[in-house]
C-alpha cells in the first residue's frame, strides 16, 4: 500500500513537470510571436485545459497514463493553440472531429474499465459516453457563438483582401451535422476495432 503511495506520488510529480515544461514552452512561443492577432487567448487557453485535465487526474486519482496526457495535450494543441488553421483549411476542423474521438475513446475507456462489468459493457459505454461528449462540445460552440459570436459552428475562410474579414463557406446547422457524423464515425472505428483486438487477444 506505501509503495503504490508513492508510485502515486512521483507519477503525480512527473505529470506536473510536463504540464510545467510545457506551459514554459508555450509562453515562450507566445513571447516570439506576441504580434499574431489573439495568440494570448489561444495559449492561455491550452495552458488552462492541460491543467484542468491535471487536476481532475490528480483530484480523482485517476492515474492516467503518459499516453493519456499525450492525447490530451494533442487535442489541446490543435483544436486550440492552431486553431487560426479553421479559418485557413476548410477541411482542418473535420479532420479534428473524425481523429480526437478515438483519442477521446482511448481516455474514456481507461476510466470504464475500472469498472467491473464485462468488456462489451465498457466499451459500450465508452461509446455512448464520447458520443455525449461530442453533443455536449457542439452545445457548447453553440452557445459561445450566440454569446460572443466567435465563429465556432460553421466553416469559415479567412479572406486578407476583400472587405469582409470572414467568408461562410459550410452553413453552421451543416457543419454541426457534419462534425457529429464524423465524430460517430471516429467513435465507432475506434469501439470496432479496439474490440475485435480484446476480443482476440483473450481466444489466444
Amino acid at each position: 500500500m506505501v509503495k503504490a503511495k508513492k508510485e502515486g506520488i512521483a507519477s503525480y510529480r512527473a505529470k506536473r513537470w510536463f504540464i510545467i515544461i510545457f506551459t514554459v514552452i508555450i509562453l515562450l512561443s507566445i513571447y516570439l510571436f506576441k504580434n499574431a492577432e489573439s495568440v494570448w487567448l489561444r495559449a492561455s487557453s491550452t495552458i488552462v485545459f492541460l491543467i484542468f485535465f491535471y487536476v481532475i487526474d490528480h483530484l480523482f486519482d485517476i492515474r492516467f497514463k503518459e499516453r493519456h496526457y499525450s492525447y490530451i495535450t494533442l487535442i489541446a494543441v490543435f483544436s486550440l493553440l492552431l486553431s487560426d488553421f479553421y479559418f485557413f483549411y476548410p477541411n482542418y476542423d473535420k479532420v479534428q472531429h473524425f481523429i480526437q474521438p478515438m483519442l477521446v475513446c482511448s481516455i474514456i475507456f481507461y476510466m470504464v474499465s475500472k469498472l467491473k462489468i464485462a468488456l462489451k459493457w465498457q466499451i459500450t459505454f465508452t461509446f455512448f459516453i464520447t458520443l455525449g461528449i461530442l453533443g455536449l462540445f457542439e452545445v457548447g460552440e453553440y452557445g459561445l457563438d450566440y454569446v460572443f459570436d466567435l465563429k465556432l459552428q460553421g466553416v469559415y475562410l479567412r479572406d486578407i483582401q476583400g472587405l469582409e474579414k470572414f467568408h461562410l463557406v459550410v452553413d453552421r446547422i451543416d457543419d454541426t451535422m457534419f462534425d457529429l457524423i464524423l465524430g460517430t464515425l471516429g467513435t465507432s472505428i475506434y469501439c470496432f476495432l479496439f474490440a475485435w483486438w480484446m476480443y482476440r487477444r483473450k481466444s489466444n
